[in-house]
């Protein structure tokens, strides 16, 4: 026998080279694609829901061909790590499998518990005081003033105020309402006014104005019946909420989590 054979250094590049050409001949790519049935019919249906058509035999074959090309290219993506660093599609993961956490089948609730859940948020199913009031509107305060004058003295209201986008009568407006229509603050103006009486001039964002309230009306509790639906929809959100909450505790228990000092 050589005796170059006998060297073990020898033997061990030509065991090498030996696995290395099997490997190459008979390997097989262990990476596929299956474009499962289900997939193509998610494609056909996006393809409807933007098109309106049903999708052609050619049609489907070419969306099939584009979302393989897709899948290629984001697998290549994933192999060289170039999501890793990227902050959208860092979050955009972290918001599906939060969507995953929330999308447990849950069991319908009872009246019971929804009463329950009711009775503790009850602060989301109040009305919030609101006003119902009539308004003269004014550019300057020296209009106003003068106008309420005349007011005071017999002359009827409807004959003062100038042209604006306003309404002349507000019924059932909260303090959200009035701030959105007459800007920041004003809400706070009716605080205080005496119901029948033209009072002012109280000032806006976009002037000043005569103010009759004609009513206030306390806030209130909204009957559960009337907000049963709502209810239903809060304590399912809330649900969800506590489900995602209970899942990322339980992914947190698995980790060892090291603070590195700065």
């Amino acid at each position: 026998m050589n005796r170059g054979l006998r060297q073990p250094l020898l033997w061990f590049v030509l065991i090498g080279v030996f696995l290395f050409v099997v490997d190459a001949r008979f390997s097989v790519d262990r990476s596929e694609i299956v474009v499962s049935v289900a997939q193509q019919e998610r494609l056909a249906t996006l393809w409807q829901t933007q098109t309106g058509l049903i999708a052609s035999t050619a049609e489907l074959s070419a969306l099939v061909d584009s979302w393989i090309r897709e899948e290629v290219l984001y697998r290549e993506a994933l192999r060289l790590g170039l999501g890793a660093a990227d902050t959208i599609i860092r979050r955009r993961l972290v918001q599906k499998l939060g969507f995953i956490a929330e999308s447990e089948p849950s069991e319908i609730p009872t009246t019971t518990e929804l009463q329950a859940y009711y009775r503790d948020n009850l602060a989301d199913y109040t009305l919030p005081v609101r006003y119902s009031f009539r308004q003269r509107y004014f550019q300057t305060i020296e209009a106003a003033e003068q106008a309420l004058q005349q007011i005071s003295q017999g002359r009827d209201a409807s004959e003062f105020g100038e042209s604006s986008m306003l309404n002349a009568d507000y019924a059932y407006r909260s303090v959200l309402d009035l701030n959105a229509n007459f800007g920041i603050g004003f809400a706070d103006n009716l605080v205080g006014l005496s119901v029948g009486l033209w009072e002012g001039p109280l000032h806006s964002g976009l002037g000043f104005h005569l103010v009759q309230l004609t009513a206030l009306h306390p806030a209130e509790n909204s009957p559960f019946p009337s907000v049963r639906t709502q209810v239903a929809m809060d304590y399912q959100r809330a649900r969800q909420v506590n489900a995602r909450e209970d899942y990322i505790d339980d992914l947190m228990d698995r980790y060892t989590i090291i603070r590195e000092s700065r």
